[in-house]
C-alpha cells in the first residue's frame, strides 16, 4: 500500500515537471499576446487616459516648432486624458501668427485643440488685432491659416492710421485675416466711416457682403449696396470705396449695376427730392459732386433730364449734363 502510494506520488510529480517544461518551451518557441490579461490591460490602460487633469488659476502655453502659438490666463483648465484638447473658463490671453503678431482674445468659455491648431471661444467673446477691436458670440482661430471666424451679433471698429479715420462695421459673422490684414464680413452689414476731422463729412453703408482690404486701402460692397452721404443716399447691387481718396480729385465711392440716387436739394426755399437713375456712380468729395454714366436719367420735379454724363452738384440744385458734343447745365 505504501508502494502505491510512493508510486502514486512520483507519477503526480513528474506529470508536474513535464507540463512546466512544456509550457516553458512554448513561451520561447512562440510569442504570447496575453490572451484575456491583454484585454484587461487595455482597459485599464484607457481609464488613465480618459481621466482629466483639473487646474485652477492657470497660466497656459503652446509651443510649435520651438514658436510661440499659444497663450493664456484662464480660472479653470481642464485637460482631456489624450492630451489633445484644452477645456477653458473666462479665458484670456494671446495667439500668435506665423509672422509674429499677437491677437489677444477673451471669452467666457473656450476650447483648445492642440492637435488642429484651433482655437473656439464661446460667449462674450473680445478681440483685438493689429487695427481691430470686435465682439461677438463666438470665436474660432485656425493657426494654419491665420483665420479668425466671428459669429453671431459682431460688431467692430477699424483703425487708419494713414488718415486717422475708424470704420464701424456690425454685422452676422465675420472672417479676419490678421496678418494679410484683410476682412470679410456678411449678413445684414452695415456701417460707419467717420472723418478725423469733424468738418468732413461721414458715409454710412448696408450691404450683404463687405470686403475691407487695408493694404490697398479698399472696401468692396456686394449685393443689397446702400450709401448715404449728407442729404444723399443711393443703392445698386455691387459697390467700392477707395478710403484714400477723400481729399484727391478722385472717386471716392462707386457705385454699379442698376443704381437710384436720392437726394434732397433746396429749391424755391424748400426741400424737394432729386432722383436718379444709372449704371454707374462715382462720388468725389473734394469737388462736391456725383457723376452718372450709363443711361443716365434725373428728374427733378416735373422734369426729365437725360444724357451720356450727369453731374450732380451737392446741395445745390443745378444739374450739369454732357450730352453727345453738347454741355448744358440745368437750374
Amino acid at each position: 500500500m505504501q508502494f502505491m502510494l510512493e508510486r502514486k506520488h512520483t507519477f503526480t510529480v513528474a506529470a508536474f515537471l513535464v507540463s512546466s517544461a512544456s509550457l516553458i518551451f512554448f513561451s520561447f518557441s512562440r510569442s504570447w499576446d496575453g490572451g484575456v490579461y491583454r484585454q484587461a490591460n487595455s482597459n485599464a490602460l484607457r481609464r488613465v487616459n480618459s481621466e482629466d487633469s483639473y487646474l485652477k488659476s492657470v497660466e497656459y502655453f503652446v509651443l510649435k516648432k520651438g514658436r510661440a502659438l499659444f497663450a493664456l490666463n484662464s480660472d479653470e483648465l481642464t485637460l482631456d486624458g489624450g492630451g489633445e484638447k484644452s477645456i477653458f473658463i473666462r479665458p484670456k490671453g494671446l495667439v500668435f501668427t506665423s509672422s509674429g503678431q499677437k491677437i489677444n482674445y477673451e471669452g467666457l468659455a473656450g476650447i483648445f485643440n492642440q492637435k488642429s491648431g484651433v482655437l473656439t471661444l464661446e460667449r462674450e467673446v473680445l478681440l483685438n488685432t493689429e487695427d481691430t477691436e470686435a465682439k461677438s458670440k463666438k470665436m474660432i482661430y485656425q493657426s494654419a491659416k491665420d483665420q479668425v471666424h466671428l459669429i453671431g451679433a459682431v460688431k467692430t471698429k477699424t483703425f487708419r492710421a494713414e488718415e486717422g479715420d475708424w470704420i464701424f462695421i456690425d454685422s452676422q459673422e465675420a472672417y479676419f485675416w490678421p496678418q494679410k490684414r484683410r476682412s470679410t464680413y456678411l449678413g445684414k452689414v452695415s456701417g460707419l466711416i467717420k472723418r478725423k476731422k469733424a468738418y468732413e463729412d461721414s458715409m454710412k453703408f448696408k450691404s450683404n457682403k463687405f470686403h475691407l482690404n487695408m493694404n490697398t486701402h479698399k472696401a468692396k460692397l456686394t449685393k443689397d449696396v446702400y450709401i448715404k452721404k449728407q442729404n444723399l443716399s443711393a443703392t445698386s447691387r455691387r459697390g467700392e470705396i477707395f478710403l484714400e481718396n477723400y481729399n484727391k480729385k478722385l472717386k471716392y465711392f462707386a457705385l454699379y449695376d442698376d443704381v437710384k440716387v436720392i437726394e434732397k436739394v433746396m429749391l424755391d426755399g424748400k426741400f424737394i427730392d432729386r432722383k436718379a437713375f444709372s449704371e454707374k456712380l462715382e462720388g468725389i468729395p473734394s469737388e462736391e459732386k456725383i457723376v452718372l454714366t450709363g443711361y443716365p436719367k434725373v428728374y427733378q420735379l416735373n422734369d426729365v433730364i437725360r444724357g451720356n454724363r450727369i453731374i450732380l452738384r451737392e446741395n445745390t440744385e443745378v444739374v450739369e449734363v454732357d450730352d453727345a458734343n453738347t454741355k448744358f447745365k440745368v437750374e
